[in-house]
């Protein structure tokens, strides 16, 4: 126990945080977990499709020394057009993740309020004045929700 305080203590282990970027299952997962907390996914089809378009899908990895985790790996520009285009759908709750596949009725997409959850406060690093200002220019909870996704502090871990 002394030796992990020691280490979160640190100053190296606090200047860490918030430098990685996050490889594509870190995205989608940490974003997934922000928007609907503890909420059980019924359908993770969604998820896994968004894993393949970033080219990491799950168990794709040929070689046993897994995905790269280096940024260069994972900023091109198609690579981050894909992000945004998930951060939409996961902030505007119109992924399908609460759905069965057998379920044939449409269900109304309900928005998730990330705004409201208690973690937002402790990220690190803390959000820039360019992102607070797109934040404050959101017209919708779910533009908000897109915005936050895709903000370059949501990128980092």
């Amino acid at each position: 126990m002394a030796v992990l305080k020691t280490m979160f203590d640190s100053a190296e282990f606090k200047n860490s945080l918030g430098t990685r970027f996050k490889d594509p299952i870190h995205f989608v997962v940490s974003a997934i977990r922000l928007a609907y907390d503890d909420r059980p996914i019924v359908n993770a089809m969604p998820m896994q499709g968004w894993l393949n378009r970033m080219a990491e899908p799950l168990y794709g990895r040929q070689t046993p020394d897994g995905y790269g985790l280096a940024e260069a790996a994972w900023v091109s520009p198609g690579q981050m057009v894909t992000r945004f285009e998930i951060a939409r759908m996961i902030g505007s709750g119109s992924a399908p993740l609460f759905r069965s596949a057998t379920t044939v009725e449409p269900s109304a997409p309900l928005a998730p309020r990330i705004a409201d959850n208690p973690s937002l406060a402790s990220l690190r690093p803390p959000l820039s004045a360019e992102t607070r200002q797109a934040l404050n220019e959101a017209t919708s909870p779910q533009d908000w929700n897109t915005l936050f996704l895709a903000s370059p502090e949501f990128m980092r871990r």
